[in-house]
């Protein structure tokens, strides 16, 4: 089975030290094949959310004092956007290619979320094996990945649902391959991990 074709020349680009430089070389080489990726994955990631998805690109933003640090394509219930929904989303960093479920800003959505997932913490934390990889991103800095999550735990989970209250951060989880092992990781690899976190995706997608 091939891979999905990103080498080390495409991590290389999160290496420009320029922000607007950077900024520039991600959008015209890596998010049209990260773009690629995403559409032949989107009737497959529809099957395992168990409802239409719809695809929306990264926005990268060119400023002199930022450069980007992350290029993400998710994968909402929305055609308009995906503030403040439950997505899937697939990530690319400098280091790493990212399975990721979320939820940034937002939305009378998330307070229904939040009880959704306080109520099910205990379910969540008997899955074992699907979650065995998870880590939690919330606040990462790009660079060293978080530990892995202790996901065999009710506490973790209730702390994962606290950040869906309002004013809080959101919620940001998912699994992470390195550069080196992206080059052998397969579609029906990211779909097998987008299976394993379907769960969680159906629980907030069916909140509220």
């Amino acid at each position: 089975m091939a891979g999905l074709g990103f080498g080390p020349t495409d991590f290389a680009l999160f290496e420009i030290d320029d922000p607007e430089e950077r900024g520039t070389a991600l959008a015209g080489t890596l998010l049209p094949k990260l773009l690629g990726l995403s559409t032949s994955c989107l009737a497959g990631l529809s099957r395992v959310a168990g409802q239409q998805l719809h695809l929306h690109p990264a926005r990268i933003h060119h400023r002199r004092e930022a450069a980007p640090q992350e290029l993400l394509v998710a994968f909402s219930e929305s055609a308009r956007g995906y503030r403040g929904l439950p997505f899937l989303g697939v990530a690319l960093t400098r280091e790493h290619l990212h399975a990721r479920v979320g939820v940034r800003g937002e939305s009378p959505r998330r307070e229904p979320m939040r009880r959704a997932l306080e109520r099910e913490a205990p379910n969540l934390a008997r899955k074992g094996k699907p979650f065995r990889r998870l880590r939690q991103f919330v606040g990462w800095n790009f660079e060293e990945l978080p530990e892995l999550a202790p996901a065999h735990s009710g506490a973790f989970w209730l702390e994962v649902a606290e950040g869906l209250a309002a004013g809080r951060p959101g919620l940001d989880v998912g699994i992470a391959w390195t550069r080196d092992e992206a080059r052998s990781v397969a579609l029906g690899d990211l779909l097998g991990v987008f299976r394993d976190l379907a769960p969680l995706y159906k629980l907030l997608a069916g909140a509220g």
